[in-house]
């Protein structure tokens, strides 16, 4: 498995472009086949299609789009990418919305409503709604989940808790994301939780405040791992 951050506050390689916005592109092996999903967009279809050409990224494999939740910065881009892609490709989103499900199929996309967890495709599944979000997780061969959260309004701890109990899986070898906490008081919980189930690699990006990453970096040691435009995970 193998995840790039195409758009992010940050810049993690150098010659790409930043925005207030998430869009992550996930790759799985499965039984020696390749799966790709679009996770987020992002707001600026600009910053999007100036990083994916840097990136060398492929929009023509993208089998399914994922969108966390009906945020601009999240799916502000969605109806400029949708035509990128292949006619009717299915966009998992937490719930309806009457803009967003018109906007979907007039840019040449199907909605899949994930109100409750589902399997988008072997070896990837969607939380299901957790209060007009979900959040996107793998579990990887030997390794255990991975978990991708857009904005982690629900509170990432409960996403967490969801994948596990969802999957069955407890173990969690990475969570990559937005946090949405700020402060050092805001992130106590979370870090000794991400300690406490001995997670192997956390990277808080998008809205996690600079005190908050530093204060989980503290915690968990190098385990916590910087994230931006550019960044790219391997789980093998």
């Amino acid at each position: 498995m193998r995840v790039t951050t195409l758009v992010d506050n940050e810049v993690w390689r150098k010659g790409l472009a930043s925005v207030w916005g998430l869009s992550l592109y996930v790759e799985m092996d499965v039984k020696r086949e390749r799966h790709v999903i679009l996770m987020d967009t992002s707001g600026s279809f600009e910053t999007f299609s100036k990083n994916i050409l840097q990136l060398d990224v492929d929009l023509s494999a993208v089998e399914a789009i994922f969108i966390t939740h009906w945020h601009g910065d999240h799916c502000g881009s969605l109806s400029h990418v949708l035509p990128l892609l292949k006619q009717s490709t299915p966009v998992c989103v937490p719930s309806k919305s009457s803009v967003g499900m018109r906007e979907i199929k007039e840019a040449g996309g199907v909605p899949r409503v994930c109100s409750e967890p589902v399997e988008l495709m072997e070896g990837a599944m969607s939380t299901g709604d957790l209060g007009g979000e979900h959040s996107l997780f793998m579990n990887v061969k030997g390794k255990g989940l991975v978990v991708l959260a857009g904005c982690s309004h629900p509170g990432i701890i409960n996403i967490v808790k969801r994948a596990r109990r969802v999957s069955g899986v407890s173990k969690v070898c990475a969570v990559i994301g937005g946090f949405h906490i700020s402060g050092v008081y805001e992130s106590k919980r979370v870090e000794e939780f991400f300690d406490e189930i001995d997670i192997a690699l956390v990277s808080p990006c998008h809205c996690t405040g600079a005190e908050a990453k530093n204060s989980i970096a503290d915690v968990v040691g190098a385990r916590c791992v910087r994230n931006g435009s550019g960044r790219i995970f391997l789980f093998e």
